[in-house]
């Protein structure tokens, strides 16, 4: 018998965040004037229960609007020019491009790449809930790591104010399901995607896991009573199940990236919610045997559930807060419907210097 040839793994160059854009739009909407315009008012305090004081409003704007705004951004601090861009991925759950109107064709990354100027792009949209954006990294890297694009955008516009409104017409009771609907907010991030030329920066490990047989506790469809489209959650099922599995799939990633605890400066979860992320952080430290250091980095308070940029958001706000520097280290955190548990590790090159370079004396 011939001597088996060992296989040995080839270590892939990183791929990074060339450039980051978000997209915020102007009006805010506290939590009490949300509550104020529902039709049966919870008897619940949402905003103690959630945390969420107030979130961004899209008015005049859609959520393509959105996306080619956080594009824009995008484009604007970036190396390369629209033109330069092979893909485009859009990864929007939220397909209100017009007035009462719900559109899945053309996909959205069509018109993006027209607003935009990228003719040479390539484009498609990949919708995958609120891991949306994840998922939309993971295939545009490996794109770029397979010689296919040199850089790419994933952008996504959400608009998710419609389902609030829904929500707030529709409500029957305290413990109707439509009640997560509240906490949703609106806006637009995009990222220029390339390979690395640092090999200790950009994206260690990306991690993506489904368990299909959850998705009844997070679902959207049309309304049944009246126009629109609805969110149904089953808030404590659907967080008793991610506080269950999420803590060992976090280990998981740690250790892929080859990573300790202690070699993170921050973590970035999926902006559900203040309380829910802080619950998160109690199972994450019941499962490790030891308290999380105080690294986890919270959006929502002010602008609430922008599902698929969420995280994206939440960096925006710790770079310039000053919080995330050159050469950090991040852990970010996204749960989903379906339910999709999607973890991904991220070092830092001169990114934040620059992106806070860009909007100096604006904040």
């Amino acid at each position: 018998m011939s001597e088996a040839i060992p296989v040995v793994a080839i270590p892939l160059d990183p791929v990074r965040i060339e450039s980051l854009g978000v997209y915020l739009p102007e009006k805010t909407l506290s939590m009490e004037e949300l509550l104020v315009s529902c039709r049966r008012r919870p008897r619940w305090d949402l905003e103690r229960i959630t945390g969420i004081h107030e979130r961004r409003v899209a008015v005049g704007e859609y959520a393509v609007d959105l996306g080619i705004n956080a594009a824009r951004q995008a484009l604007a601090m970036s190396r390369y020019r629209a033109e330069e861009l092979d893909v485009i991925v859009c990864t929007s759950i939220s397909k209100y491009n017009r007035e009462n109107e719900f559109h899945l064709e053309p996909a959205t990354a069509v018109r993006i790449r027209a607003a935009i100027g990228a003719g040479n792009a390539r484009v498609f949209d990949v919708v995958n809930a609120c891991a949306g954006m994840f998922t939309g990294i993971y295939v545009l890297q490996g794109m770029i790591r397979s010689g296919m694009a040199r850089c790419g955008l994933v952008v996504s516009g959400e608009q998710n104010l419609p389902l609030a409104e829904t929500a707030a017409r529709e409500l029957r009771h305290s413990f109707d399901g439509q009640i997560a609907a509240l906490t949703l907010g609106d806006g637009g991030a995009a990222l220029v995607l390339d390979s690395s030329p640092d090999p200790h920066s950009g994206f260690r490990h990306i991690d993506l896991v489904t368990g299909a047989k959850h998705d009844h506790y997070c679902y959207s469809r049309p309304s049944r009573r009246g126009r629109g489209g609805i969110l149904v959650t089953k808030a404590r099922g659907l967080q008793r199940k991610g506080n269950e599995h999420f803590p060992a799939y976090f280990k998981r990633a740690l250790d892929a990236s080859g990573w300790a605890l202690d070699d993170l400066q921050h973590i970035i979860p999926h902006q559900v919610s203040v309380r829910a992320i802080e619950n998160g952080v109690r199972a994450v430290s019941r499962y490790l045997g030891s308290a999380l250091p105080d690294i986890t980095r919270c959006s929502a308070d002010h602008y609430g559930n922008t599902s698929t940029t969420s995280h994206f958001l939440a960096i925006h706000d710790a770079i310039l807060q000053g919080r995330i520097q050159n050469g950090h280290n991040i852990m970010l955190v996204s749960g989903a419907s379906g339910i999709v548990i999607a973890h991904a590790t991220y070092s830092f090159d001169d990114l934040p210097q620059r992106y806070r370079a860009r909007f100096a004396g604006v904040y």
